[in-house]
Formats: C-alpha cells, sequence, structure tokens
C-alpha cells in the first residue's frame, strides 16, 4: 500500500510524505514491491522544456528523504496500557541499567523510541479531534487528550527522577534530559494547536475547558523553568531562534533511530558506456566504408580523396552524437536514472530507482489525462504545447530483513520528497493585474485581478497489482505557492 499525503512545505517547495506500507500486504512475502509514477503538467507559458530544465536541475529541485514509519500506537494506549511495548521496553531496560550501568545501548535506544511514539501518537490525538463534528463527544474527547497527555509525561518523569536519585550519572542521564526536553515541547506544541483550534472555532466549547488547558500549559512552562529548558518567549527580540534551533536538534536526537542510511548512485554508467560505445562503432563503419569507396574511385594521395576523407570524418562526428542521442532518449523510457539502497544498523533492507523525463502529451495513459480534466477551451488553445513531466520511482523493501532491525513492529518507510519550484516561478507575470473598475458613492475604484497559475500532479500508485490514482493542483504565482489541494 502506498499513502500519500501533501502539504506546502515553505512559500516555494512542496512536501509529498509517500508511505510505503508492507503491512498490508495480503500474504508474507520475501520481497514487496512499489511502483509509483508522478507526472507534473506544466504550463507552455512558464518556458520549462528539455532543453532549459535538464535531468540535473529537477534533482536539484527536488530532496528525498527515508525514513522507517514510527511505530502506531495511540496515545490512549501509551497513558493506559503499562504493558505496552513502548512502555514495557523503557520499564525493563532501566531497570537493567541498575544491574549492569554501562550497558546503555538498549536503553537509549528504547528511550529515542519512546520519544519518536509518543511525539506521533500526541500529533494523532490532535488530528483526531479536529474531525470531530459532534460537539459533546469533542468536548469530552479533549478532557481525555489532556488527562493522557499528563499522563504519559508523568510515567517518563517517574523514571527520570528515580535516576537523578540514584548514583549513576553521565551520558544517560543526559540522553534522560534530552528526551525529556523533547517530551516537553511536544506536549506544549500539540496543546497549543489544540488550545488555539478550539478557541477560534468553537469558543464556547473552549470555556468550559479554559481551566483544564491552563493547568496543563501553565504546569508545563514551570516545569521547563525549574529544569533550565529552553521555552518559547512571547517578546522574544530574536524571535525565538534559540529555541527553534534547539528543538531542531532534539527533534533528531529522538527521531535517530528511525533514520534510514541511504547509499545513491548512479543507475545508467554502464548501460551509458554500451550506446555511447555502440554510437562510436556504428558512426566508426559508416565513416571507414566511406573512405574505401572514395579511396577505389578516386585512388591513394590524391586531393579528392583526401577532401572526401575530411567530410567523411567531420560527418561521422555529428553522426556519432545524433545516435548518442537518439540511443539515449530510447533507453531513457526503460532504464532509471538512479539507485538508492537504504540500510539501517548496518543491515540492507531494501533499495529505490527513479528517474525522470518529458514525456508528449499523446503518449499520457488516458485515466492520468481524465484526471488532468483539461477545459475545452485550454484543450483547444495550449493543450498540446502543455509540457509533461513523468517522474518514476520504483521502490522494493525486505520485509524480514526490515522486521530484525527492532523489536518494535515495523511496517514500512516514509519517502518524504521536498520539491522546491523556484525555476517554475522565474518567468510567471506579475500577480496582480489590473482588470477594469467600479463606480462607487466615493469615487472610482480600480480593479486588481490575481494572475494564478496550476502545476497539476497526477500520482500512480501500484501495490500487489493494484492501482490507485490521486491528483493535487497546486495553484502558484510569482510570489510562491498559494495552496495546494
Amino acid at each position: 500500500m502506498i499513502e500519500l499525503a501533501t502539504k506546502i512545505h515553505d512559500k516555494f517547495t512542496l512536501e509529498f510524505k509517500v508511505g510505503f506500507n508492507t503491512e498490508v500486504a495480503t500474504k508474507p512475502m520475501k520481497t514487496s514491491d512499489f511502483v509509483m509514477n508522478i507526472w507534473i503538467f506544466v504550463p507552455n507559458s512558464l518556458d520549462i522544456n528539455a532543453t532549459k530544465y535538464s535531468k540535473e536541475n529537477f534533482y536539484r529541485d527536488l530532496k528525498s528523504d527515508q525514513r522507517i514509519i514510527t511505530p502506531d500506537y495511540s496515545l490512549h494506549e501509551l497513558a493506559n496500557d503499562e504493558q505496552l511495548l513502548p512502555n514495557q521496553s523503557l520499564i525493563n531496560d532501566f531497570n537493567d541499567l541498575f544491574i549492569a550501568p554501562d550497558d546503555i545501548v538498549d536503553l537509549v535506544y528504547s528511550l529515542k523510541m519512546y520519544c519518536a511514539i509518543a511525539k506521533s501518537a500526541f500529533r494523532n490525538a490532535y488530528h483526531d479531534v479536529t474531525i470531530i463534528d459532534n460537539s459533546p463527544h469533542r468536548i469530552e474527547v479533549c478532557r481525555t487528550y489532556l488527562d493522557n497527555v499528563t499522563k504519559v509525561i508523568g510515567r517518563f518523569r517517574l523514571l527520570f527522577n528515580k535516576l537523578k536519585n540514584s548514583d549513576i550519572k553521565g551520558r544517560i542521564l543526559q540522553d534522560f534530559d534530552y528526551s525529556d526536553e523533547f517530551l516537553s515541547n511536544i506536549l506544549e506544541e500539540f496543546t497549543y494547536r489544540l488550545r488555539d483550534h478550539l478557541h477560534t472555532r468553537f469558543p464556547e466549547e473552549y470555556a468550559a475547558l479554559e481551566d483544564r488547558f491552563k493547568a496543563v500549559l501553565f504546569g508545563e512552562k514551570a516545569y521547563k523553568e525549574r529544569q533550565g529548558y529552553l521555552a518559547v518567549q512571547p517578546n522574544d527580540p530574536k524571535g525565538n531562534e534559540d529555541f527553534v534551533f534547539r528543538a531542531s536538534l532534539l527533534k533528531k536526537f529522538a527521531e535517530s533511530p528511525l533514520y534510514l542510511s541511504s547509499n545513491k548512485r548512479k543507475n545508467t554508467f554502464l548501460v551509458e558506456q554500451i550506446v555511447y560505445s555502440a554510437a562510436a562503432g556504428i558512426a566508426m563503419i559508416v565513416a571507414t566504408l566511406s573512405s574505401f569507396f572514395f579511396q577505389q574511385r578516386y585512388g591513394n594521395f590524391t586531393l579528392p580523396f583526401l577532401i572526401a576523407l575530411v567530410i567523411s570524418y567531420m560527418f561521422k562526428d555529428r553522426l556519432k552524437d545524433w545516435l548518442r542521442l537518439i540511443f539515449a532518449r530510447r533507453v531513457s523510457n526503460n532504464v532509471f536514472d538512479t539507485r538508492t539502497d537504504f540500510s539501517i544498523k548496518g543491515r540492507s533492507i531494501g533499495w529505490s530507482k527513479d528517474s525522470v523525463d518529458f514525456i508528449e502529451s499523446d503518449k499520457v495513459q488516458p485515466e492520468v489525462m481524465r484526471l488532468r480534466d483539461r477545459l475545452p477551451l485550454f484543450d483547444e488553445v495550449s493543450g498540446n504545447d502543455e509540457k509533461v513531466l513523468l517522474y518514476r520511482k520504483k521502490v522494493q523493501i525486505w520485509p524480514t530483513e526490515l522486521s530484525k532491525v527492532s523489536p518494535f513492529p515495523m511496517k514500512g518507510i516514509n519517502d518524504i520528497m521536498r520539491f522546491n519550484i523556484t525555476e517554475f516561478v522565474r518567468k510567471m507575470d506579475n500577480p496582480n493585474i489590473p482588470l477594469s473598475g467600479a463606480w462607487e458613492e466615493d469615487g472610482f475604484s480600480p480593479i486588481v485581478g490575481k494572475k494564478v497559475y496550476r502545476l497539476t500532479f497526477v500520482f500512480q500508485c501500484v501495490f500487489e497489482g493494484q492501482t490507485e490514482y490521486k491528483r493535487v493542483i497546486v495553484k502558484c504565482d510569482k510570489n510562491g505557492i498559494i495552496e495546494a489541494i
């Protein structure tokens, strides 16, 4: 199964979070194979084409990071089930520390996984509240959320306090401190988000919960002050840049067990050498045959033979380059540009291959064109000129090897792709254009229109013979991305 989530990462960058999930396979398999194709439809007016936007440009604009999908546990489970694997693993490894104080590898791993799982649980619980329609149920779920985040933090700090009161010092105490600060940050982040969501959209419901929100958030703020943790300051002259920087480091610390080691390399070197050699060989055959023909016709050491020989070798060089271009284009449709091998803790768990090419509109699959949904007028005026980029990705994961890297259930990997559209907005018109005007009581008022461009992304996801299509329309102007729908 391929799961896709799209969001705007920043003003000029789209983020596609693609989950390659092996857990939903209908039967156990040695390998899980995924195929994802993305057609990017670009207005011709942006002047993006094969001549001006090469493969190198595309891969420069595309940043891809891979990580393990965070094991899925609910906030309610994490708060109320002490036998749950994340809780029990942390407790068991913590108790082992007092038997072998120097053996901290397993405890550090359990510590970081607990933090990563807690962050995912906090985030999912927050999103679950935001999609509730029923008012009384929403209030009850919010109360439960506040109780559960308090329990999760409390269970962790109970262990932390035991460690601080023991004779054990050194790195493990520092790692606990980092983890505690990280959990404090995520508690504040998602609880404040939930508070703002209720306060903005459901003020009456928020009034019923305000005291409870204050108790949790003010209590956490006081705890941060006692521990000496950096906290968000409302009037910080530097815009809380120190907090943002440290929070980013803590996030990398906590989620480090999920990061994959990747080795990316060019996948077409051997094919290129074969193609180039074949082109050079054919050109050499043509030049040699031409030389034999003119040698027999004019003889050796004659001026006509010399002129013919020079012309044939000039033609040979042009023919070689022409054949290389033709062969390369034909081969590129069946060969991937790059290959990335994935590993974690030194164990290989799979690979991915990708490639990108411009293709003609008439070669796009009918189902994709249906989702493109061109307006009849657009199709009549500029449909044939619309440029189409096809990005292909094939991923293979080895579930058996993946299951060996951790005692936690590992169901696949996330590929977080960030695509920068700076090159696409370079030749866009001004975002505001004068249209007409309107006479009002106080005089004439000019009317300004918005010049908005649309990039259409159509995704084809294939797993176990099942094919799904998804479409994302990105509205943007000269100032960057407006929305992705």
